[in-house]
């Protein structure tokens, strides 16, 4: 009667345990699930290409193609040594707002062109310039180092001008010397590790105006727009080739391609430990209880 009593007791028990790991299977289940639906999401964004929303069409008819290459511009500036240290392919737009002598708001495009005149600094180990000088305009961009070495990124753009530039029509204030730069609250662009190419189908865009303490009286403001980019800096190989890519992703935060892979497997690792432990502390302790009432 003493087992049979005891045997009885452990029903609720036993039916406690089991529901206890129904439970805990369908969270972990559920978890799962959601781990795989967060991590085709961030895939996504490095197999499929979002809609653009760009106040420019392309280059040529020829952009229309699915071979971004036809359009995007390529610039290499090689070190005094001869080896490329910083390697550039993108589909860029300038497009400048300026007021005219009518008192009107209007904006001046221009393309990122083929064939610029290319200039630099590769000399410093954690510092980098290429310049962009073409139909009286001067882009610069400014690469940097992360603190611990391990990161490059664009630290600065740059664009100087006349405001008497051609590209203007009757433009209210002329002959001004215009110095426009991205914003200093923005220190990092395009963060990537170092051997790495950053990658980025999504358009990108960069505001430029003139720092407050220049003393501008312009007015204008460009905004930088680039597209299908393909970037590298720090590079200092012998073959001058891409290092492995670096995709940005569709919610414009950067990722490394192992990145989804890690998390997930790590977080379902955490998940089995969890289970497996409680699983192992419900038995035994069930079992103790059992065995004192069998006594």
């Amino acid at each position: 009667m003493m087992k049979l009593s005891g045997l009885r007791q452990s029903l609720p028990r036993d039916q406690g345990l089991g529901n206890c790991l129904n439970v805990a299977l369908i969270y972990s289940a559920l978890l799962a699930l959601f781990m795989t639906a967060a991590q085709g999401l961030q895939l996504s964004a490095f197999t499929t290409k979002t809609p653009r929303v760009s106040k420019y069409t392309t280059k040529s008819p020829s952009a229309s193609s699915m071979n971004h290459d036809a359009t995007a511009s390529l610039y290499r500036f090689n070190a005094t040594n001869g080896i490329t240290c910083i390697l550039m392919q993108v589909d860029g737009l300038i497009s400048i707002k300026y007021r005219n002598k009518l008192n009107e708001d209007v904006e001046a495009d221009l393309y990122m062109p083929d064939d610029p005149q290319l200039s630099g600094e590769c000399v410093e180990s954690n510092l980098e310039i290429l310049t962009m000088d073409f139909k009286g305009f001067r882009l610069s961009m400014t690469f940097k180092k992360s603190s611990g070495g391990e990161g490059w990124y664009i630290n600065l753009f740059e664009l100087t001008y006349s405001s008497s530039n051609w590209l203007f029509e009757h433009p209210d204030r002329p002959n001004l010397d215009v110095r426009l730069t991205s914003p200093a609250q923005t220190p990092m662009y395009f963060p990537t590790p170092v051997g790495k190419s950053y990658v980025c189908d999504k358009e990108q865009t960069v505001i430029m105006y003139a720092p407050h303490d220049s003393g501008d009286l312009s007015g204008h403001i460009a905004k930088l727009y680039l597209r299908d980019m393909h970037m590298q800096s720090f590079m200092f190989k012998d073959s001058g080739k891409w290092g492995p890519s670096f995709h940005c992703s569709a919610t414009g935060s950067y990722r490394d391609e192992t990145a989804p892979l890690a998390v997930g497997t790590a977080l379902a690792i955490a998940v089995l430990l969890t289970i497996s432990g409680y699983g192992g502390w419900r038995y035994f302790k069930i079992k103790k209880v059992q065995y004192g009432s069998m006594e």
